[in-house]
């Protein structure tokens, strides 16, 4: 799992770990101590959203 946004400059999206094997397995690039980075054409993802049900009791 990534975490996703889009980037406004080249409507690409971008991918962030800090899953370090993941990703050197996955070609990112490090972009900061703990960071690793990657662009993508959006119909290169699948935008998968998790949601977990909560009370305020």
């Amino acid at each position: 799992m990534f975490r996703a946004s889009e980037e406004r400059k080249t409507g690409k999206v971008l991918l962030d770990t800090t899953n370090t094997e993941l990703a050197k397995k996955m070609g990112f690039e490090r972009t900061d101590k703990y960071m690793y980075s990657k662009s993508v054409e959006w119909d290169e993802v699948e935008i998968i959203e998790e949601r977990e049900p909560y009370s305020l009791d």
